[in-house]
């Protein structure tokens, strides 16, 4: 299939026609809405020159590269089908086969031009094609491997392939048209940046349902076998959980909606999943929250990961510690003691910062309605991960002192806990360099956390002293030296939706330093460190996601151009330096 396809599709954006039409969505009331994919691309040209703006800043070798292998390829695409070819948009549909069935997957092509001899002109190599024309408004023709080819023309495009049905249903559309299939939000991802895809989800997933158990069984043991090899069949355990219920999630899909936009500024992903009705998904997505996460500006700029969640407060313990710190999934009676408890407390906005630079530093400020019911939560949670016989206890000793600090009308307790790394070995027989990868990302055995609220919020941070903790939280207070100053910050946020239900914004240079603690410590070469010229202004990128009425998520991913340079200068030399040399 992919070698006349791709024939067709190199055929379609090679128009002559000096004046491209605009492609502003009219011809989605003319595609049929059993369309099973649809790829639409901005223009070789525009697409072009924006890959090369963005590549040119990210990595200028990168970019030289990258022309050299583009220079020759456009140069005979316009030799053969003119300069106007390359300016033109196109949209490309697909219905795909029936596993195991025979012929080529039906699909067609929609040029956004409206030069109907033209755009068959070019097909042909600059020969006018012999028409037949059929009823129902379309013409029949062969193609220059003398294939049966079929074309019609619409409001500001121009359709053509090989299966006539699909060609005729485009000629004279009927009711159900693809503009109906998409609701507005997807419709506005799929036409925008330079390229749009649209999968219809629900009909891939039944007809491949095979396939797909199979490949979930195949993926499950690849993931016992490495549990077996490593020496950590519970993480293991723990890990097929969550890809489980990713594989059970691909069945509440409806279809998914993706554009890419690259720019100078850098790369966009925005995207909307939509579920089906009635499904766990669809009830998540009408029960989720959405929020303003302004409050980020205030948190340390020296953080390397910062968000924002808005949800349940049920889901918000379970995130805080508890699967992550048990691999065998199933909570100890005293964490789902903890989780009930979350569970009382209604919905949970919180904002978030972390760092690893010289042991874990966070701050969390959290809104909720009793204050003090989550605080006893938080508390009964940490105190779940007291050293125990079972794979949670990872504290070897715990201590909690209550109300020990007042400031700034925030009344604090104190929590010391002292980690078991002997544990975390336990856990990975097979990794004797776990402990000290924990013991640089923790930096030493003991992690002190305070727990303060001034009857409306609740503050947890995490430092090494009290004087750490009341720094973080004067620049909080203060709202003018915090993340929100910072003109990475400013442009990221800009880029992404106002309203979300998780917002997580990475700090390159923060990811730089962790990746080099750690390999540091993993490996036992203490020499490993972070560039120190790179920028101190911190350059973020995020992730937001973001229910839809009614039933689906919006997510977006934007990476500045300027987080390519910190990566070559920070991450490039990581990477090799624990990359063994190729044999000669």
């Amino acid at each position: 299939m992919l070698v006349p396809l791709s024939m067709w599709i190199l055929a379609t954006s090679f128009s002559q026609s000096p004046a491209p039409v605009a492609a502003d969505g009219g011809w989605l009331k003319a595609v049929p809405a059993n369309i099973d994919v649809a790829v639409r691309i901005r223009s070789v040209d525009a697409t072009h020159a924006d890959l090369m703006a963005m590549l040119s800043i990210m990595s200028p070798k990168l970019a030289d590269r990258a022309e050299q292998g583009l220079t020759d390829p456009l140069a005979q695409f316009r030799q053969k089908f003119g300069e106007a070819a390359a300016r033109t948009p196109w949209v490309g549909l697909i219905r795909t086969a029936a596993p195991g069935g025979e012929g080529k997957p039906p699909f067609a092509i929609l040029v956004l031009n409206d030069d109907y001899p033209g755009v068959l002109k070019a097909m042909e190599g600059g020969k006018d094609p012999e028409l037949k024309h059929q009823e129902g408004g379309y013409d029949a023709f062969k193609t220059p491997n003398r294939e049966a080819g079929y074309a019609g023309k619409g409001p500001g495009f121009v359709a053509f392939g090989p299966d006539q049905a699909l060609i005729a249903a485009i000629a004279r559309p009927g009711e159900k048209t693809f503009d109906k299939a998409l609701t507005p939000a997807p419709t506005k991802q799929f036409l925008a940046g330079d390229v749009g895809v649209y999968v219809s989800a629900s009909t891939l997933v039944a007809r491949y349902s095979e396939q797909t158990d199979q490949a979930r069984q195949t993926f499950m043991a690849a993931l016992d076998q490495a549990g077996q090899q490593a020496g950590n069949a519970g993480t293991m355990n723990a890990a097929k959980e969550v890809y489980g219920a990713l594989f059970n999630s691909l069945k509440n899909v409806a279809a998914l909606t993706i554009s890419v936009d690259v720019a100078s500024e850098g790369l966009s992903l925005a995207g909307v999943l939509t579920v089906k009705p009635d499904t766990a998904l669809a009830k998540a997505s009408a029960q989720a929250a959405s929020g303003t996460p302004a409050d980020l500006a205030g948190l340390p700029s020296e953080a390397s990961l910062y968000a924002y969640l808005n949800m349940d407060a049920t889901t918000f313990g379970w995130l805080q510690d508890m699967r992550m710190m048990n691999p065998f999934g199933k909570p100890t009676p005293d964490q789902a003691k903890a989780l009930a408890l979350f569970g009382e407390l209604g919905r949970v906005e919180t904002i978030g910062s972390l760092t690893y630079s010289g042991g874990v530093r966070g701050m969390n400020v959290t809104h909720v309605a009793d204050p003090k019911k989550y605080i006893a939560a938080c508390q009964a949670n940490i105190q779940a991960l007291k050293e125990g016989d079972g794979p949670s206890g990872v504290y070897k000793d715990l201590k909690i002192e209550s109300n020990v600090e007042n400031y700034r009308g925030l009344t604090f307790s104190h929590i010391i806990a002292t980690l078991d790394f002997e544990k975390f070995v336990q856990l990975n027989p097979n990794n004797p360099a776990a402990a000290a990868a924990m013991k640089s990302m923790f930096g030493g055995e003991t992690m002190n956390t305070w727990l303060g609220t001034d009857g409306q919020r609740v503050f947890r941070v995490t430092a090494p002293t009290w004087n750490d903790v009341k720094a973080q939280i004067d620049t909080f207070l203060k709202g003018n030296a915090g993340i929100g100053t910072v003109a990475g910050f400013k442009s990221v946020r800009s880029r992404l939706p106002e309203q979300a239900n998780l917002v997580v914004l990475v700090s390159a240079q923060g990811l730089v330093r962790l990746f080099a603690s750690q390999f540091a410590a993993t490996l036992n070469k203490p020499d490993l460190k972070a560039p120190g010229d790179l920028p101190k202004e911190p350059v973020l990128f995020g992730v937001p996601l973001t229910p839809r009425s009614p039933f689906g998520y919006e997510f977006h991913l934007v990476v500045p151009s300027q987080v390519g340079p910190i990566f070559k200068k920070g991450l490039v030399p990581l990477f090799q330096s624990i990359t063994p040399p190729s044999k000669p």
